[in-house]
């Protein structure tokens, strides 16, 4: 392939045309205009937000497509169902990539997300991926969807995953851009992994959770962070439920790591492309979290140099939120 891989929204007869050329792609887009794509050595999920270059936007129409710097003979894909996971690293090329995409509030996503930390040789592998999910309007009425291009097939409980070899003269990185820091303050520890909690250790003592949440106010834009391998790792909050009297969590809180909640990120766009330009990063393929595209004024029609599709969850190994993953493909 000659120039720069292309990495925008296109009609879908325009990823059509480009699926019929062999080319290897990662489609996001509303399920109505990806059950319009053809078979191809593509991967995808669903989503309608998207950031292009112009800013943030719904696109119920268009489908957002970027093309794998791979030749065709390079690239694999396959589902994953719930009791094969471990086999995304064990079956991942020794140089190269793994992309992953999950449905959103499927057990599929739950189990990952909970025992990825555990997966053996995960973190020696460039893996990254996203949580497939719906628009607000729809939660109630529509699953979030994956979709194997090679097959034709779409799921809604699995995993679908594209391996990519690389050349030994190239190598893949996986970084991460989070601005959301640990503050100063009270501190929570967790008995186990979970998505919902009751109760847990806050400042080393034992203690109900969800009060804390309803007299403290938190609200679902106030994350829990935790640092992992030097890097930053938020936990959004989905909600506080009275019947239960828990708290909800968009990912999984981690056994025995300390979190605390994040501190107020100002002017978060202006930051965000600051830091952007400030560590080079200039990726094949970009996604950004739902979260920042509510909360940190990425919806607005502004220049935003990092196109990618909106989703309900980042993967950089492991589940987390407010994040912005990249995929770069580097010469060694």
């Amino acid at each position: 392939m000659g120039g720069r891989a292309l990495n925008e929204l296109l009609t879908t007869d325009e990823a059509n045309a480009l699926i019929a050329r062999g080319c290897v792609l990662h489609i996001a887009g509303d399920e109505q205009a990806m059950r319009r794509l053809k078979r191809g050595n593509w991967i995808g999920g669903t989503t309608p937000y998207m950031l292009t270059h112009d800013g943030g936007m719904v696109e119920r129409d268009k489908v957002f497509v970027t093309e794998l710097p791979v030749p065709p003979d390079a690239a694999s894909t396959e589902f994953v169902d719930i009791g094969h996971i471990p086999a995304i690293s064990v079956d991942a090329p020794r140089f190269g990539f793994t992309l992953v995409i999950m449905p959103a509030m499927s057990e599929v996503h739950s189990i990952y997300s909970l025992t990825s930390a555990n997966i053996p040789g995960i973190r020696d592998i460039p893996l990254m991926g996203w949580v497939s999910g719906v628009h607000a309007d729809q939660r109630d009425k529509a699953k979030a969807k994956v979709f194997d291009g090679i097959t034709g097939e779409v799921a809604d409980d699995r995993i679908v995953v594209m391996r990519a070899r690389l050349p030994f003269s190239k190598e893949a990185k996986v970084d991460i851009v989070n601005l959301v820091m640990p503050g100063t303050g009270d501190t929570f520890v967790f008995d186990a992994p979970s998505f919902s909690v009751r109760e847990c250790e806050i400042n080393g003592k034992r203690e109900d959770l969800y009060e804390y949440a309803v007299r403290n106010r938190i609200g679902v834009h106030q994350p829990l962070v935790t640092e992992m391998n030097g890097e930053p790792i938020c936990v959004s909050l989905r909600g506080v439920d009275a019947e239960t009297r828990s708290v909800q969590f968009f990912a999984p809180v981690m056994r025995g790591r300390v979190y605390r909640l994040g501190d107020a990120v100002t002017g978060y766009r202006d930051r965000l492309i600051r830091t952007i330009k400030e560590r080079a990063l200039h990726p094949v393929l970009a996604f950004n979290c739902f979260h920042n595209y509510a909360f940190g004024g990425l919806m607005a029609p502004s220049p935003y140099p990092l196109p990618g599709p909106v989703v309900f969850g980042e993967l950089a190994h492991v589940l987390m939120n407010q994040t912005l993953v990249c995929l770069s493909i580097r010469n060694k």
